[in-house]
């Protein structure tokens, strides 16, 4: 094993304070290798899915290390021992994982699990502490105390300060698991561009301390702009930026009209819970005729799509898609059927005058659709949350360009990044330096930023 862990190894109930682009992947994927048995603990679907890369990528046997959300592992043990867990409900949501929860530090604190625990792992490493609520503190307090545990975190990415039973990294995480060591070099920005790196790194010191920010200065594209809807950001120079571009906003309805502005040259992302993808879902449920069906149906395209848009030039077969698309239209009409809908779909979606500015809310309604018309659902509700469900655990599809808001793209990287008037982060109620942070160092290549103000400066953020 590279001799530059060794510091790691040794360490328990400790934490190691990670920056954004810091190399924690990388780290977490060799610390795992050096064990016969470690698990390693996240938050979400998609950051087991970026560790499991780093691993197969490095070429560690799949059978040294275990990954998983620390929601699945809590519920296959409090699963695993419901009298002992008290009976957790199946399928919780929201509020009813605090009882999962409960259920597995019921399981923790008897010494037969205990034994199990120790006998199927030799460490444990959490990461993305600063995301952890309290009944995951706790069981990640429980695991330390069973089996040797190291936690990854950063707390100027701790951005759901909204949560009300989300914990606090100087009050609760540091007594518990005292600062060992904090990540120095930017890795993310290496080959890319050193000197950005560098940039958000002086940038991450600034926010702490609450000092001001001159967008003026330093290796990124400034341009004053007016507000968010200065288009100029997004198209200038699309056409040479080559890998992935993500544009930044706080504001979830400001995304999806940014989107639709861009007619589809970029793509919002769907928050993981779908609500707009389950509201169609009931009122697709709900209807009792199929005029109620294709208002629900043209409702969901108008905020997903633009349709008959002007065109320029002449599109080939014109009047054969529209005749495609009007039968497919008056099928849905007579049978009022999930496989008319989605049949419509596919005709909207494929028409040369529609621009799609959030295709996935489509994939996954036409998904559902599918599923209801193959019998394999009951109802539209449902198949809407199955949809959901595969998606959190399979990731998402590569998008060249998105538009999105920093609680949704934390964990991710691009090659370019764009933040639209960048004095709207002051605007939020909660984190609002950590939330500009997460935003800026989501960059790898470049980082373009508009504002109606050079000088940009933040709230000293809570930690």
């Amino acid at each position: 094993m590279s001799s530059d862990l060794d510091w790691l190894f040794n360490l328990s109930c400790r934490s190691i304070v990670a920056p954004a682009g810091y190399g924690k992947t990388e780290i977490l994927a060799k610390a795992a290798a050096y064990f016969p048995r470690s698990l390693i603990l996240t938050h979400t679907h998609a950051g087991v899915h970026a560790i499991s890369d780093r691993v197969k990528r490095l070429g560690i046997p799949k059978e040294r290390v275990a990954i998983d959300t620390i929601a699945s592992w809590a519920s296959r043990y409090a699963y695993a021992f419901p009298i002992l867990a008290n009976h957790p409900p199946k399928n919780p949501r929201g509020v009813e994982w605090n009882q999962v929860y409960q259920g597995a530090l019921n399981v923790l604190s008897n010494p037969i699990a205990q034994r199990i625990v120790q006998s199927s792992y030799d460490r444990i490493y959490i990461d993305e502490y600063q995301d952890c609520e309290s009944f995951q503190h706790t069981i990640a307090n429980t695991l330390a105390r069973i089996v040797p545990t190291l936690i990854f975190g950063d707390p100027m990415q701790g951005i759901f300060e909204f949560v009300e039973s989300k914990i606090s990294w100087s009050a609760e995480v540091v007594p518990s698991f005292p600062v060992a060591y904090e990540l120095t070099e930017p890795h993310r920005w290496s080959t890319c561009n050193p000197a950005l790196g560098v940039w958000i790194a002086d940038v991450r010191q600034r926010l702490l301390a609450g000092s001001p920010i001159d967008l003026r200065q330093g290796p990124i594209n400034y341009r004053a702009a007016a507000n968010a809807f200065d288009m100029s950001l997004f198209f200038e120079g699309i056409d040479e930026r080559n890998g992935s571009t993500a544009a930044i906003h706080c504001r979830r309805g400001i995304c999806d009209n940014l989107a639709r502005t861009s007619r589809g040259a970029y793509q919002a992302i769907e928050e993981m819970a779908g609500a707009r993808l389950i509201q169609f879902g009931q009122q697709w449920d709900a209807s009792v005729n199929a005029w109620q069906r294709i208002a629900a149906l043209n409702a969901l395209l108008d905020d997903a799509m633009a349709r008959d848009i002007d065109q320029p030039a002449a599109v080939d077969n014109l009047y054969d898609l529209n005749v495609r698309r009007q039968a497919a239209w008056d099928k849905f009409e007579l049978t009022g059927s999930a496989e008319s809908a989605a049949d419509v779909l596919s005709h909207e979606k494929a028409h040369p005058l529609s621009r799609t500015h959030r295709g996935e809310l489509l994939s996954d309604a036409r998904r559902a659709l599918v599923e209801v018309s193959f019998g394999r659902s009951d109802c539209l509700t449902v198949a809407c949350q199955q949809a959901r469900q595969r998606l959190s655990h399979t990731g998402r599809g590569p998008t060249k360009r998105v538009v999105s808001t920093p609680l949704l793209l934390k964990g991710l990287e691009f090659d370019h990044v764009l933040i639209p008037d960048a004095t709207h982060f002051s605007n939020e109620r909660f984190a609002c330096a950590k939330l500009f942070y997460v935003a800026i160092s989501r960059a790898r290549y470049t980082l373009s930023i508009s504002s109606s103000s050079p000088i940009l400066q933040f709230p000293k953020p809570i930690l």
